[in-house]
């Protein structure tokens, strides 16, 4: 175990076998999907997505195929992505089961296959027959993605009637704003049309399938405000399908945001450098928060404005979108509170639409209309779909409440596990049941009186640096977040640190160690910027005398 995988995502049973992918697109990770005996346990077969080095034997057929489309001088060791981390579905009909693969590592295509490619099977459907392990088909959404515009969305089988004749079909609205319904059997490309606002590409053309990049796809030497961005115009919260209404209910974002490659030099990457595989910052497209990346830029500040100030920059809005697949179009749609409030959906015969939010409410809407039928507050973010079963007669509604995944270390204020917590609870409603118990609200507990330690401005300053690099992106220190406050570290984890960052002290409990890009004096710098910013909060409390939020 020597590359940084993980498993976020469910494992399927196709046929006689059961399938389980992987994630870590993002680190290192090479993806592929295994698949076991259902009785015995016994592997069956392994497909791996993207090619590994040319010095290496290919590990099966596809390997060859996809290895045409990957420069051989690519960077073999950061793995490719390519990860299955969450979306499969299996067709019991045609004995098929289609896999979701997900983004490039590095994400610019100069950095990971400098002589460009489509490189297979990054972004794709793959149809693969679960008994040999042996691809079908494949459609690849986004060629030699760049954009970490993922397929691994929830995919949807369904009958529908296109052009007066019934196809089956399988839908998808990946990360990059296209809705694609294929033949299910074939692969061949029904429709693909943008369910979201589109700027990477100006449609998909129809006899190709691929689509059609506009000026402002290419990112690798001047940065871009783009959309969708990284976090797509759909995520993994699951969208749903009616066959009475003939519509899909897609959680949808319509973000813009700046787009810049950390490595216009190709030949400067460093994989450890930040210690993940992508090489490429997403952010909002504002000069505040230029300011505060400006540390890690390869662009002068001034420069990444006017960018900013002479491109579009439409406000960040969040939807449930309800689409047409055979029509191409939005029937109706609800604008949601925030980014990443609206949870998976579930539709059910009796009409209705059930979405969970990040504020702790259950939402039922018309199917029809969208029009808001009720809503229950149960205090508890909701990320994933409800689901619905029968018990004696009876329909029952449950969720399991709670969030997390990427963007979920900092919890916005609007959310429910900001002011009462994000304890993981599956509740279950029925009609005519009890009222939902809600967790107590939160209380803030006071920053703690930071230890003196004799630290100098260049160590403020360059520890500053190195937790903006390396830190920042779990350690927001908000308040009320998944990941530790480090405002309140006790004086013992002060003492601690150097055994924490570079020994790996706290690794069982999911805290990396960053030996590979730091030593001991980048370490006292980090603890000076800690204490520093801690002792500002620490007296900001005192002198207010309130405990800030």
């Amino acid at each position: 175990h020597s590359r940084r995988y993980t498993i976020t995502g469910a494992p399927r049973v196709a046929n006689e076998v059961i399938v389980i992918g992987n994630s870590g697109a993002e680190f290192d990770a090479r993806g592929y999907v295994t698949a076991y005996d259902l009785v015995t346990g016994d592997l069956k077969w392994r497909f791996f997505i993207v090619p590994g080095p040319p010095d290496k034997p290919r590990e099966h057929v596809e390997m060859e195929l996809a290895a045409q489309t990957w420069d051989p001088n690519s960077a073999w060791e950061v793995g490719g992505g390519g990860t299955a981390w969450d979306s499969m579905v299996y067709d019991p009909e045609l004995n098929l089961l289609y896999i979701g693969t997900g983004n490039s590592a590095p994400y610019a295509q100069p950095v990971r296959s400098p002589g460009g490619g489509d490189n297979l099977f990054l972004s794709s459907i793959l149809a693969i027959n679960p008994d040999t392990g042996l691809l079908l088909w494949h459609y690849q959404t986004t060629h030699g993605d760049n954009w970490d515009f993922t397929a691994t969305q929830n995919m949807i089988l369904a009958d529908l009637e296109i052009d007066g004749a019934l196809r089956k079909v399988i839908m998808q609205a990946p990360k990059n704003g296209f809705f694609y319904v294929l033949d299910r059997a074939t692969g061949e490309l029904l429709s693909a049309d943008a369910y979201a606002r589109v700027t990477w590409a100006s449609h998909v053309d129809m006899e190709t399938g691929r689509p059609v990049m506009t000026e402002n796809a290419n990112y690798f030497t001047t940065p871009k405000v783009q959309s969708p961005t990284n976090a797509g115009a759909h995520g993994w919260r699951p969208m749903a399908y009616s066959p009475d209404t003939g519509l899909v209910y897609i959680p949808a974002w319509e973000l813009a945001w700046l787009r810049v490659n950390l490595y216009p030099n190709p030949e400067d990457y460093v994989k450890e450098d930040l210690s993940i595989g992508m090489g490429v910052l997403n952010f909002p497209a504002n000069e505040e928060t230029i300011d505060a990346f400006s540390f890690m830029l390869p662009y002068d500040p001034d420069y990444l404005k006017e960018i900013v100030r002479n491109s579009e920059v439409p406000p960040d809005r969040e939807y449930l979108r309800a689409w047409d697949p055979v029509a191409s179009r939005v029937v109706w749609e609800i604008e949601n509170t925030g980014f990443q409030d609206g949870g998976g959906i579930l539709t059910t015969a009796g009409g209705l639409v059930f979405q969970g939010k990040a504020t702790g409410e259950l939402m039922i809407y018309a199917d029809d209309t969208g029009v808001l039928l009720h809503s229950l507050d149960i205090g508890t973010g909701m990320m994933a779909a409800p689901t619905t079963y029968w018990v004696d007669g009876e329909q029952y509604v449950a969720v399991m409440a709670g969030l997390g995944g990427a963007g979920f270390w900092a919890f916005p204020d609007y959310a429910a596990a900001y002011t009462r917590g994000n304890a993981g609870r599956i509740l279950a409603f029925k009609l005519g049941g009890g009222e939902t118990p809600k967790p107590p609200l939160l209380e803030f507990d006071p920053i703690p009186e930071p230890p003196v330690y004799d630290v100098s401005q260049a160590q403020i300053e360059q520890g500053g640096a190195l937790y903006g690099k390396y830190c920042i992106w779990c350690h927001t220190n908000t308040g009320h977040d998944l990941l530790p406050d480090l405002r309140r570290l006790s004086a013992e984890k002060y003492q601690l640190l150097d055994d924490i960052l570079l020994a790996g002290l706290l690794r069982p409990n999911g805290m990396p160690q960053f030996d590979a890009v730091l030593d001991a004096d980048d370490v006292d710098a980090i603890r000076a910027y800690i204490l520093t910013f801690s002792r500002e909060a620490y007296v900001a409390q005192e002198t207010a005398a309130i405990v800030p939020d």
